[in-house]
């Protein structure tokens, strides 16, 4: 095993990772070859974004993971439904922040590693692949959150935590486990609190 990354590796694994994710296949964990640090990772993750800005795409938002990490979608990112190539595609409930207006919404994400660890995931930008903005939440206080048969109350809806960098939209952690979302089906969430919101989603 290789300790850490050689000048300019990074962004031949981040060359990779969009390349199995766009022909809809897994990667052997880089963890497997090479000692990665956090910052590594973080680095194949940047490589990513950098190789999807020379692309003409622009960022547009900022997600938490479940563990805390961030990552960063551009406005390819924000979609309508979900991707019809997904390597194990899973779709979670998330609360998604503009400047003035909180909005349910949908994070799709894929498990590209097999076995991989968190520094895997980190080099993948956590995961996410892409995020669907449902209709604005119009209401503060609890709710319930349906997606299938995953159920969870939220206490406060606007204590829920989204990342602050500036940028048009920022994406909460998953708030419900995430669900496998098979090609060709739909997924409907409910939040329910005051009033209720809802909002169904089909992956192509």
């Amino acid at each position: 095993m290789i300790a850490g990354l050689a000048p300019g590796e990074e962004r031949t694994f981040a060359r990779s990772i969009l390349a199995a994710r766009a022909e809809g296949r897994k990667l052997q964990p880089i963890s497997n070859t090479r000692l990665l640090t956090p910052e590594e990772a973080e680095s194949i993750a940047r490589a990513i974004i950098d190789i999807r800005l020379a692309a003409g795409e622009t960022i547009k938002a900022v997600a938490l993971s479940e563990e805390g990490d961030l990552s960063y979608l551009t406005n390819k990112q924000i979609v309508e439904s979900a991707p019809s190539i997904l390597v194990e595609g899973r779709v979670s409930p998330v609360l998604i922040r503009s400047a003035e207006r909180t909005h349910l919404g949908l994070m799709i994400s894929d498990r590209l590693f097999e076995r991989g660890r968190r520094e895997d995931q980190l080099a993948s930008g956590s995961g996410a692949v892409a995020v669907i903005v449902g209709p604005e939440i119009p209401f503060q206080g609890e709710a319930t959150l349906r997606l299938g048969n995953e159920r969870a109350v939220i206490k406060e809806v606007q204590a829920v935590a989204t990342p602050n960098l500036g940028l048009e939209w920022a994406v909460s952690a998953p708030l419900l486990y995430p669900t496998s979302w098979e090609r060709g089906s739909s997924v409907v969430v409910d939040l329910q609190g005051p009033s209720k919101v809802s909002f169904s989603a089909r992956r192509l």
